[in-house]
């Protein structure tokens, strides 16, 4: 099992979680552990349009939402840099 600490960086990406610490299975997903956290908070997944706009790091590290995780670590959900 790996101990993830989700930091949500980008609270209007979303609404309704909470930051804390999350146990999931190896290899797991960003996307899964955001599931977690919408299980544990009662709250709907978020969108597709607000997940594009989400840059997740995993220690640190830039990673998709799609990116299996192997070691403990933090989960910081960001928002992607706009310009216009």
């Amino acid at each position: 099992m790996l101990k993830v600490q989700v930091k949500l960086v980008a609270k209007e990406l979303t609404p309704g979680f909470e930051n804390g610490e999350f146990h999931a299975k190896n290899g797991a997903t960003v996307r899964d552990v955001l599931a977690l956290c919408a299980e544990r908070n009662e709250v709907a997944f978020p969108s597709e349009n607000h997940c594009r706009l989400m840059y997740p790091l995993y220690n640190g590290k830039p990673l998709t939402l799609d990116a299996a995780l192997s070691q403990d670590g933090t989960l910081h959900i960001c928002r992607i840099a706009m310009g216009g």
